[in-house]
């Protein structure tokens, strides 16, 4: 019961962060996941798959309760969103298959991929912060190449780390389209509902390769899903709703901060569990 008070706990910091930052709360998620199921038995060389698909289930759910909000207020972007969750889908269930659970992607390559893209989200949120954006590039031609390329990149991040996606398609908008991070955060959430149901699905119907029973469907554990998900609705309409009173510099700074706790938290798994 204490894992589970814990991981709603989780939900309420992930939910109302990621409402705030526009990434699904993630970065809180694949820190706290492992530990519950570690107590529970998971089997520890099925940990990453598990992780992951915990995570983007909690990421879902923070997506749609936050987007929920974004309709209301007439903050929903629905060409960008559309044009690059289609792509998203499409390498996220590829990356899923044919990369994450299969053998070889272990405990150690998680958390080198996931020390890797938080560096570089980081440095990029920093970069732009440090100086105003021009106007957000309008021009039309190229455009949907580039909205579908950021898909791809979104979905082959989310399939691998469990962080939805968010960490990737926000500098993308921020850096390439000289979009304001708040108009970037909410299309991120936007895409983060539309992968992250795929994924959902696809792992609860993936069949796991050790046997492991505690009321799961494929690598989903319903209580642990839950728990969170209570938190995730609670407090991610929350995070949207603060998010739209504080500043775009402001929000970067905090978002680079999160970055940099978990990117420590990482490095210090990498240096305990090197395997």
């Amino acid at each position: 019961m204490i894992d589970f008070f814990f991981l709603f706990v989780a939900g309420l910091v992930g939910g109302f962060l990621g409402g705030l930052l526009g990434i699904g709360g993630g970065i809180i998620y694949i820190v706290v996941i492992p530990a519950t199921l570690s107590h529970l038995g998971v089997p520890a060389a099925e940990m990453v798959q598990y992780t992951i698909a915990n995570s983007i289930v909690a990421s879902l759910f923070s997506a749609l309760s936050a987007n929920y909000f974004l309709v209301r207020t007439r903050n929903f972007y629905l060409t960008e969103v559309v044009t690059i969750g289609f792509f998203g889908v499409i390498s996220s269930l590829l990356v899923l298959h044919g990369v994450v659970n299969t053998t070889w992607y272990s405990r150690g390559a998680f958390n080198v991929v996931i020390v890797l893209l938080l560096i570089y989200m980081m440095l990029k949120t920093l970069a732009n912060a440090a100086k105003p954006l021009p106007a957000e590039n309008l021009e039309q031609e190229g455009r949907g190449l580039r909205l579908g390329l950021a898909g791809l990149a979104s979905g082959t991040v989310s399939a691998l780390s469990g962080l939805g996606g968010g960490i990737i398609i926000i500098p993308i908008l921020n850096s390439v389209f000289k979009m304001d991070i708040k108009k970037a955060n909410s299309i991120s959430l936007g895409v983060i509902g539309i992968t992250s149901l795929s994924l959902t699905l696809s792992s609860m119907l993936e069949k796991p390769r050790h046997p492991f029973d505690f009321y799961n469907m494929g690598y989903v554990i319903f209580p642990v899903v839950l728990a969170l998900s209570v938190g995730v609705v609670i407090a991610s309409p929350f995070g949207v709703k603060a998010g739209s009173l504080l500043s775009s510099r402001v929000i970067s700074y905090l978002f680079s901060f999160f970055l940099g706790l978990v990117i420590l938290r990482k490095i210090i798994e990498i240096a305990a569990f090197p395997g």
